[in-house]
């Protein structure tokens, strides 16, 4: 059992960058140790106090997957995962290890609703373990990504798996009790987009539950970024998963402008090849005084609503 103490050492940024660092060049006794402790880190959330039970009316836990995106989202005995994560290499690990555990240690016994976004590894990886894994009713997903062969992977297991499958898109409402609902705003039905291009397809989702309101977006990008949001009431979102990991290439101040969020969720790897998050995205966050969690620094992060009031915990502050 890893204790606060024990956590501390592990979780500074420093050590967080030695342990990735280790993961990718050393030989298999130290990388697997290296995973270990990687592992560990990531699931401090789980180890700590009031970690193992749902303490809001809403609760969605951004878990730190290294690079990349995994979002369980639960409100009033309903349950949905979006994206599981996937580390090049091994795209099932961190699922495996972090995501799955995750919500075995709160006592959930069915998934209602699984969510991928887009099928990159760093979101889709992860779900072949939570299929083959986990029970679950429903996979939801956007149709129109051009010979996709890891999508085509993911729905015939969810054939053999006997789990619905649902194509959505823009316009699709998935209500799950009278205060807790997800709108699809983006892609459009109809839209193609071939290999090169799936980031742009991101499914982007309006999560709202009573008065509060979240919105995620995948790996969002480029003019996409505006017609996701168009007839949507940006003031209204409280919480903002920032696109793409935080990427400079989805950095857009006039996009940014339309929003006035209590906080923004960077999902994020330590010192990760592509250098998200942007500097240039978290000096404006900083900027405008919005509070920025990120999963690199911070490690896994509570997003909790309970009578009217938002707070958030992550695994730094609860050690």
């Amino acid at each position: 059992m890893i204790n606060k103490q024990m956590y501390n050492k592990l979780n500074t940024k420093q050590n967080r960058r030695l342990l990735l660092k280790l993961y990718k060049s050393a030989n298999t006794p130290a990388k697997m140790l290296a995973l270990v402790l990687l592992v560990a880190a990531a699931l401090v959330i789980m180890l700590l106090p009031n970690s193992r039970q749902l303490t809001g009316d809403f609760e969605a836990a951004f878990l730190d997957v290294g690079q990349g995106d995994s979002i369980l989202i639960c409100a009033d005995d309903r349950t949905v995962l979006i994206d599981a994560g996937g580390l090049h290499g091994d795209p099932t690990v961190m699922a495996e290890q972090v995501v799955i555990p995750y919500i075995k240690s709160l006592g959930i016994e069915k998934l209602d609703l699984v969510v991928n976004t887009h099928p990159d590894n760093d979101h889709i990886g992860g779900l072949f373990a939570v299929l083959d894994d986990l029970q679950v009713d429903t996979l939801a997903m956007f149709d129109g990504y051009e010979d996709s062969r890891k999508q085509q992977q993911l729905l015939s297991l969810a054939e053999d798996e006997n789990i619905n499958v649902r194509s959505v898109a823009a316009g699709d409402v998935l209500e799950f009790s009278d205060n807790f609902k997800i709108e699809v705003l983006a892609p459009e039905y109809g839209d193609i987009f071939d290999d090169d291009h799936v980031n742009n397809g991101s499914l982007v989702l309006h999560i709202s539950y009573q008065d509060f309101d979240m919105l995620t977006t995948g790996d969002l990008q480029g003019w996409e970024q505006d017609a996701a949001i168009r007839g949507l009431d940006c003031a209204d979102i409280e919480v903002l998963q920032l696109p793409h990991h935080g990427s400079k290439n989805s950095y857009d101040e006039d996009w940014y402008a339309e929003f006035n969020p209590q906080a923004v969720i960077i999902s994020c790897g330590i010192d990760n090849e592509y250098g998200h998050p942007g500097q240039n995205v978290v000096k404006y966050w900083q900027q405008e005084q919005v509070d920025i969690y990120r999963t690199d620094y911070q490690g896994s992060c509570r997003v909790i609503y309970k009578d009217g009031v938002l707070s958030f915990e992550t695994a730094e502050n609860a050690a």
